[in-house]
């Protein structure tokens, strides 16, 4: 009978236990003692540009320099997405569920859009973005931040650059959503300023033939031509950016991915090329891509908490003003894209290197 009461009592027991939690919170990153885990994603593959190559060189040099001062030390992982988003979002899932990274670099021209807004909001670390994202907004953006110009900022540079508001604006897309998003940007700045639209041109892979035929009648109307999206779309497998000439008057425009590597591949349409990029690395050796990389990763070593509490160091960044190679960042609660739009400037190739541009001039008729 007494072993009968002891079995009832645990079955009572048993029974009025509270049911297991189903929640499933976010892992504390398991890493090396004194080390903060950052995962970057680049393309260093596939045929989407800019190639990751430079930045993922500098933020090598940077993590194994004597650069790290702090501790926690930044331990660097890179991971090659291969131009493909689905990859970025299913690595930032898995991050998720083995809880193995403090904070990510982004370092391709992802676009904000809801599935990889939730793959971030899942994670919950900080995100880094190195090239153009729009100010973030929802359950994810406290935990992006962008470290470079946003879209909108970028096209009011270009329309500025302008030689007068005269001046008729074509847009040229290769189809890519980094393309389509600064099309909309330009088209905007055009709007705002009270210019007629900018005419719209494909250029995509399977309308190459197509668009030679479509531009020629454009190429002595002194327009400015926006190739927008990846550079190396437009120079691989052949270049179809027109070379300025008695004939060609128009005025080329490159978007903000553009690297040195495009740059070089742009043979002798290079020299009446322009495209945006930052103030400070313009003639160096690292450019506009690889200083905000490293950029990236000295930004998250200053903010890393020692216990790896990733609001914390969440928090450090967004109440922060870091003074970086490429530029001065600056964020607060309401802004998590942290460059100033002064910072922007025409670059150009010449004799070999990424220099200054010089002014627009009125093209000659």
């Amino acid at each position: 009978m007494r072993a009968t009461g002891i079995a009832l009592a645990l079955f009572v027991a048993a029974c009025s236990a509270p049911p297991p939690s189903t929640a499933s919170p976010t892992p504390s990153p398991t890493r090396e003692p004194a080390t903060y885990a950052v995962t970057a994603f680049l393309d260093l593959s596939g045929s989407r540009g800019p190639r990751g190559d430079a930045q993922r060189n500098a933020m090598q040099q940077w993590a194994s320099s004597d650069a790290q001062r702090t501790t926690p030390r930044v331990k660097l992982r890179v991971v090659d997405v291969a131009g493909s988003d689905a990859k970025l979002v299913l690595e930032l899932k898995r991050a998720a569920d083995t809880g193995d990274t403090d904070a990510f670099v982004v370092g391709v021209p992802a676009i904000l859009d809801d599935t990889l807004a939730s793959a971030i909001a899942l994670v919950r670390r900080p995100v880094l973005f190195t090239l153009p994202i729009g100010e973030p907004v929802g359950d994810a953006a406290g935990w992006i931040f962008g470290l470079a110009p946003t879209p909108d900022a970028i096209a009011r540079a270009l329309v500025d650059a302008l030689p007068s508001r005269g001046t008729p604006g074509i847009v040229v897309t290769n189809g890519s959503l980094a393309a389509g998003r600064e099309e909309l940007a330009i088209n905007a700045a055009f709007r705002s300023d009270g210019r007629p639209s900018p005419f719209v041109m494909s250029a995509a892979l399977d309308q190459r033939e197509a668009f030679a035929q479509r531009f020629k009648p454009f190429a002595s109307t002194g327009s400015g031509v926006f190739f927008t999206g990846p550079a190396m779309s437009y120079t691989d497998p052949v270049r179809i950016i027109p070379t300025a000439d008695a004939t060609t008057t128009v005025l080329v425009f490159l978007s903000y991915l553009t690297d040195a590597n495009d740059a070089g591949r742009l043979g002798e349409a290079a020299a009446g090329a322009r495209w945006p990029g930052l103030r400070r690395p313009t003639g160096t050796v690292l450019g506009t891509h690889a200083a905000t990389a490293t950029d990236a990763l000295a930004m998250l070593a200053a903010s890393a908490d020692a216990a790896a509490d990733a609001e914390r160091s969440r928090a450090r960044i967004e109440g922060s003003t870091f003074a970086g190679i490429a530029t001065t960042y600056s964020f607060t609660a309401s802004r998590h894209t942290g460059v100033d739009p002064r910072e922007i400037m025409l670059l150009a190739w010449e004799n070999g290197r990424v220099v200054a541009a010089r002014p627009v001039s009125v093209p000659v008729r």
